[in-house]
């Protein structure tokens, strides 16, 4: 289902906080099959279709023709609690999912109590450091509306039932994934069974051993990158379904993804010099065209060509390092435009340049030397 196309491009009316806070009930058909959701409506569109939020967070983009019935009520809109997100949540899994909570997350997961904790203290180090990064920035984030869920399945096999729905065939190459719509996080343990499995006895230094092995960086790496976007999504940095350039999120998401695990906070270098990236950075620069600051900017598409992903990962990478540490007055400026984004509107090329160039400067060639000669001393 295309998001950009789902509702009526014209005349979208992001509703009041008055209205928007009330319970909208929602009888639909899709697929052949009933649904009803409560909850708030974010953006109502002319020809009738919503995007509907309910309690537990799940996103529903829903189209005029498939609405059976719609009513609401007075009653005010109430994001799940951890108690009642956490029932949810055991209700929707089969039995031996049991849930540990931390302050802003909730671990689901059947696989060790060990690995589940060591997850929760991983993620709450990140989400404190992520927090903290832009405050002192001048960017005050807020908290959550919904406790951060975690789906931590005990195999590749189990992960791959849940996440095939969602991801087709693209499955078994992705090893977790934040999940616009349902506002999870998905993985599955990292450690096998080397960790314990179901054994209680398996501690945080033992699985930080097994992670801390040649090779096992990018993977963990990866499992932050995702909960990275999921903070930024939930605490104000960005808004779902909003037109945030890939380029922001991913080289936001990158320049957080690898955590020290030999420290109890984990993120002590925030903003370090990524090394994968920057090696692959410096093999694009062999046959860089000279256009590729400007097509960045202004559409994702270099992100979803497989054959150019990680040319345009590696860049987003270096352009967000640059204008953090050149530009930073700049690069916050435009940060908090981003984050006024509403859901389902979207700039088109245009539009996206003209918004860098007026946070940045209207000599993007400029730019684009200064960009370039700062990589090239980046070591």
């Amino acid at each position: 289902m295309n998001l950009r196309h789902l509702l009526t491009a014209c005349v979208i009316a992001t509703l009041s906080s008055t209205f928007a806070f009330a319970i909208e009930h929602v009888s639909l058909e899709r697929d052949s099959k009933s649904i009803h959701v409560d909850g708030k409506i974010i953006v109502e569109a002319a020809d009738g279709g919503l995007l509907v939020q309910d309690a537990s967070g799940v996103l529903w983009a829903i189209t005029p023709d498939e609405i059976v019935n719609r009513d609401s009520d007075a009653i005010p809109f109430a994001p799940a609690d951890h108690d009642a997100m956490s029932e949810r949540l055991l209700k929707e899994f089969p039995d031996g999912f049991r849930v540990h909570k931390t302050a802003h997350y909730l671990v689901c997961y059947n696989t060790s109590q060990a690995y589940a904790q060591w997850c929760g203290a991983l993620y709450e180090r990140l989400f404190l450091a992520f927090n903290t990064y832009w405050k002192n920035r001048g960017f005050k984030l807020h908290e959550p509306e919904i406790p951060l869920v975690a789906l931590v399945f005990d195999s590749q096999r189990s992960y791959a039932a849940y996440a095939r729905p969602e991801l087709g065939e693209a499955t078994s190459k992705i090893i977790g994934y934040y999940s616009l719509r349902s506002n999870r996080v998905v993985m599955y343990d990292l450690t096998g069974s080397e960790a314990g499995g179901g054994n209680s006895r398996a501690t945080a230094a033992h699985i930080n051993r097994l992670l801390m092995r040649p090779g096992a960086e990018r993977t963990v790496a990866t499992v932050i990158h995702e909960a990275t976007h999921q903070i930024a999504f939930n605490c104000g940095l960005q808004t779902r379904y909003a037109d945030i350039p890939l380029w922001v999120s991913e080289g936001v998401a990158i320049y957080f993804e690898t955590p020290d695990l030999r420290s109890s906070k984990g993120w002590r270098n925030i903003g370090g010099v990524n090394r994968v990236r920057l090696s692959e950075f410096r093999r694009y620069l062999r046959n860089r065209p000279s256009d590729s600051l400007a097509t960045l900017v202004s559409n994702d598409e270099r992100f979803r060509d497989p054959r150019i992903a990680s040319d345009a990962y590696a860049e987003a990478w270096a352009l967000n390092y640059f204008l953090i540490h050149k530009h930073p007055k700049d690069y916050l400026a435009y940060m908090k435009v981003l984050s006024e984004k509403l859901p389902l509107r979207y700039d088109d090329p245009k539009d996206r340049q003209a918004l860098f160039k007026e946070c940045f400067g209207e000599d993007v060639e400029k730019l684009n030397t200064e960009f370039l000669r700062y990589m090239r001393t980046v070591r």
